[in-house]
């Protein structure tokens, strides 16, 4: 039941890239017209279409998305056991810092009934202690030499930890002081120096060229990453605010408040669930975060004719253009493929809210 991109959705869009175009006999007019279309149905396009709406109440809008779902990258997975549902994300996860959000971003969660301060009443934050659970690390043979799991990461202290791997007593010295000294690695520089360096340069480099650390003492940092990406392609900087071990004496403690983390069971596939519903109130029962988790959505109602935001899936966009020179234009044309017949529709305004390398493909007008 993962919902990624999935056969019938990326076809249209291969043969976009590939040069295909749809000339204008083979192209149905619709004869809609909206005031806005946004190209893409994730959290982006509902997001657009959400503000709009609110600028302009009464607006007639068109979200085209060539998914069988809505949500782009917020998915949800769904699992079935018996007459059981298990609920699970199937794609993006959470809020990382509700505090970091910018005000228009903060405004939306809001609006939708989204209360992150209230996390704590939803997860038990000691389910994995009260099982006998905790951290740990594997070395697998094809790094280390040697398969090992060893747990209690940094228990009772970080040498006692090291001491129970397969690595050498350099390695071990060098990842026990990253974690227990107190270092400022960039002494020397200032405040805005030390900005613009962290900046310019992964974590990684920081951990080889300033806090001193081996090859070997690298793979086991790469070990310890949860960003699914490596430490390479970690920013210093990022890694600075997440408080990243041989940053924490570099001179800025003036962190933002306190953060504040929040996930749904379904990770953010909620937000676009609740984002539609907002948008499209037929479509589910219910108005609160708590109920959309569980709601069924009626996804026949998603693009109905008589409401005034629409959602129009399986539909790839493939031409975007002016209609007229685009200096004077008023509307602007724009063309998907559903079912494999391109039709058309006319809008006041759009907006690209897809995945940026497609977007030269299907609006070839823009400026390089």
């Amino acid at each position: 039941g993962m919902r990624g991109s999935h056969a019938g959705s990326f076809e249209v869009a291969h043969q976009l890239q590939k040069g295909r175009r749809w000339l204008a006999d083979e192209v149905d007019d619709s004869g809609e017209h909206y005031d806005l279309v946004v190209v893409g149905g994730g959290l982006s396009g509902l997001s657009a279409a959400w503000f709009y709406r609110q600028a302009m109440p009464g607006a007639r809008i068109l979200i085209l998305d060539n998914h069988d779902d809505f949500g782009g990258h917020a998915k949800r997975n769904e699992f079935w056991h018996g007459d059981r549902m298990l609920l699970s994300h199937g794609g993006t996860i959470n809020m990382q810092n509700f505090n970091w959000y910018g005000e228009p971003a903060q405004k939306l969660i809001r609006s939708l009934g989204i209360d992150p301060y209230r996390y704590s009443e939803f997860v038990d934050q000691d389910l994995y202690r009260s099982l006998g659970l905790r951290n740990g690390i594997f070395f697998a043979e094809e790094t280390f030499g040697t398969d090992r799991l060893v747990a209690g990461t940094g228990e009772p202290g970080w040498r006692e930890f090291l001491a129970k791997t397969p690595l050498s007593e350099t390695a071990r010295e060098e990842i026990a002081r990253l974690y227990e000294s107190e270092v400022d690695y960039l002494a020397g520089l200032d405040r805005d120096q030390k900005r613009e360096r962290l900046r310019s340069m992964s974590y990684q480099d920081f951990l080889r060229e300033y806090a001193g650390m081996g090859p070997e003492a690298l793979l086991f940092m790469k070990s310890d990453s949860y960003w699914a990406i490596d430490i390479d392609a970690l920013p210093a900087w990022v890694a600075l605010w997440d408080g990243a071990p041989g940053t924490r004496a570099l001179g800025f403690e003036d962190r933002p408040e306190e953060s504040v983390y929040f996930r749904f069971p379904d990770g953010n596939a909620s937000i676009a669930r609740l984002l539609v519903r907002s948008m499209i109130p037929a479509v589910a029962h219910g108005s609160t975060m708590e109920d959309v988790v569980t709601a069924q959505f009626d996804y026949s109602r998603l693009d109905d004719p008589g409401s005034a935001t629409r959602i129009r899936l399986n539909s790839t966009v493939v031409d975007v253009r002016h209609i007229g020179p685009a200096q004077e234009a008023q509307r602007v044309r724009i063309t998907y493929v559903q079912d494999c017949r391109a039709r058309s529709v006319s809008a006041g305004r759009t907006v690209l809210a897809c995945y940026n390398s497609i977007i030269p493909h299907l609006c070839e007008t823009l400026p390089e």
